[in-house]
């Protein structure tokens, strides 16, 4: 079973300088796009909560930018070789993250004076995201360890695809998060769990 997850770990998600297929991120991006599509239908016919709209705005846009640094960061591996400079694009990505929950953050406190569940649940994420990224960092840069903890190469993996998912799957369908398979989806506790 664990040669089975592994060949397809290797096939789907991992990125190399010949890796031609059409990946899932390009349908999270694709699903990201018609979130924020719809976002903004919904914000013209007054059925979207303003919170919800910055969110989505904020999180396609963080996106959409860290897949164009991930791309130039492949085209430099690529044309240079030099796999422990781009290892730093961990680094970029943690602080993107960071940034984006900072400017998320700043809109909300200009121009809405509600934080909506979807607020909640993508600076949860957001920064589930910028930690997992920081620890990858710190595994190739800082420690310099190339080889080992293969399990955390497949945790990353599975991390950063099931962030993306559920924060598609949400931007989405924002109602979601008032149910019960919104808190498991976004990893939030249920209501008086504590």
């Amino acid at each position: 079973m664990i040669k089975t997850l592994s060949g397809l770990y290797n096939e789907i998600l991992v990125a190399t300088a010949t890796h031609n297929v059409f990946s899932v991120q390009v349908i999270i991006s694709l699903c990201y796009l018609l979130a924020l599509c719809l976002s903004i239908f919904r914000a013209l016919n007054d059925k979207e909560l303003l919170s919800d709209f910055l969110s989505i705005a904020v999180v396609v846009s963080k996106y959409m930018l860290t897949t164009l640094l991930m791309e130039k960061a492949l085209i430099f591996l690529a044309e240079s070789k030099r796999g422990d400079l781009a290892q730093n694009v961990y680094l970029a990505l943690c602080g993107f993250g960071v940034l984006s929950v900072i400017i998320l953050y700043r809109l909300h406190v200009r121009f809405s004076y509600k934080y909506g569940e979807l607020f909640f649940t993508v600076v949860r994420l957001t920064l589930a995201l910028s930690v997992i990224n920081f620890i990858i960092w710190v595994k190739f840069v800082v420690l310099d360890i190339q080889e080992g903890f293969a399990v955390l190469h497949y945790l990353y993996s599975f991390t950063v695809l099931y962030i993306s998912c559920v924060l598609g799957v949400v931007m989405l369908f924002p109602k979601i998060l008032n149910t019960k398979l919104g808190d498991v989806l976004s990893l939030r506790l249920p209501r008086g769990a504590l």
